[in-house]
């Protein structure tokens, strides 16, 4: 329990609390976010089994009975370790400021180290600076920013034409298909690793032997007459030490974005800025920055 100035609060785990209680923490939570975060039951339930989160690894806040805040989590066995993310963090506006997200995140903490939780990961809007103290106060560190680059425009030519002139082919598939490449960013931020694409796609760069040497995962959305309307990048991948990388990621932008002769949202999600590569290429295309996050690691 949490006694502060004005309130007394309860955590509880979710796996303690009903579906309505967890949506109106959520709501009232994240009132006022960076954009409308506002769910229903319906929908709250259908992404908690959508992205696998865990009523175990979650927890609400209450005061006098009232749901006033929550932390949603999850958890993966990636490489043998056991990754557990955060899914959303909020608190009412009325309990902010009153160290209401300290003893969640001390509760969430316990939790982690009761199940054996090895790595612990989250993103963070940049501009959400008290957020982000707070979670390094708890042992997370910054190890990346995530970037979201985007273009709206459709293109006279594709940008990367030169890219399909080279000795390389690319083999389309889904997102699991990567999960046997050795250089597979296996820790990328959650809501990119391909164990939680849902509805994605993946393709494969193979050279002029057949050897796999780059990849991309992304999703698309369509209209009603089958006309794109989104395309996300979620990752981009290069075999480390080829001579052609620049060339490889090239390619791997060719397909992933294509047609290129539409106009539609074309966008990163939660691209690290440590991608090099694949943010140089972007930005010679003319994708420029809509918003930016941390990405914030913890270690057991």
């Amino acid at each position: 329990m949490l006694s502060g100035e004005f309130a007394v609060v309860t955590i509880k785990k979710l796996s303690e609390c009903t579906f309505l209680q967890a949506v109106e923490a959520w709501n009232k939570g994240f009132e006022g976010y960076f954009f409308d975060a506002t769910t229903t039951v319906d929908r709250f339930i259908t992404r908690f089994a959508y992205e696998g989160l865990s009523s175990d690894l979650s927890i609400v806040a209450f005061h006098d009975d009232q749901p006033v805040g929550l932390i949603l989590s999850g958890v993966r066995t990636i490489d043998g370790k056991k990754v557990a993310w955060n899914g959303g963090t909020g608190v009412a506006s009325a309990y902010r400021k009153q160290g209401v997200g300290r003893e969640m995140m001390k509760a969430l903490m316990a939790l982690y180290e009761e199940a054996g939780i090895d790595v612990a990961i989250l993103e963070a809007f940049r501009q959400n600076e008290k957020a982000i103290a707070l979670y390094q106060q708890m042992g997370y560190e910054i190890i990346d920013q995530l970037l979201f680059l985007q273009n709206t425009e459709a293109f006279e030519t594709n940008p990367f034409a030169d890219a399909k002139k080279l000795p390389f082919t690319v083999k389309h598939g889904i997102p699991q298909d990567v999960r046997h490449l050795s250089f597979s960013d296996t820790l990328h931020p959650w809501q990119t690793q391909w164990q939680g694409v849902r509805d994605g796609e993946s393709l494969i760069v193979l050279n002029a032997d057949g050897q796999e040497v780059g990849y991309a995962i992304y999703k698309r959305s369509f209209d009603e007459s089958g006309k794109p309307l989104q395309v996300s990048l979620l990752q981009c991948e290069v075999r480390p030490g080829h001579v052609q990388a620049d060339d490889i990621v090239r390619l791997a932008l060719s397909h992933a974005f294509a047609p290129w002769d539409v106009a539609c949202k074309r966008t990163t999600f939660n691209l690290p800025a440590s991608k090099e590569r694949v943010v140089q290429s972007l930005a010679s295309a003319g994708f420029t920055p809509s918003m930016e996050q941390v990405y914030m690691r913890k270690e057991r």
